[in-house]
């Protein structure tokens, strides 16, 4: 979901939460957006490709700027 959908979605009730969590593939935080029924929904670029941000900051600021309250991290061990 890029920065545009996230933004309807979230404002149409749709998210309730996002997650900043290690990336998988990459050095850095990806963003997780957490739909009402609890689907976990990758946040993406305009190209469709999963952002990675190589700041926990950023990756915060962007959840902020998208409107989000709730914002967890999970480190993974």
């Amino acid at each position: 979901m890029d920065h545009d959908q996230a933004l309807s979605a979230l404002h149409a009730g749709d998210l309730v939460e996002t997650v900043i969590q290690p990336a998988e593939d990459a050095n850095g935080w990806v963003l997780v957006l957490v739909s009402k029924s609890g689907e976990q929904i990758p946040y993406t670029g305009h190209t469709g490709t999963e952002k990675v941000y190589h700041s926990l900051d950023h990756a915060t600021q962007v959840a902020q700027e998208i409107g989000f309250q709730r914002i967890r991290v999970e480190e993974k061990f």
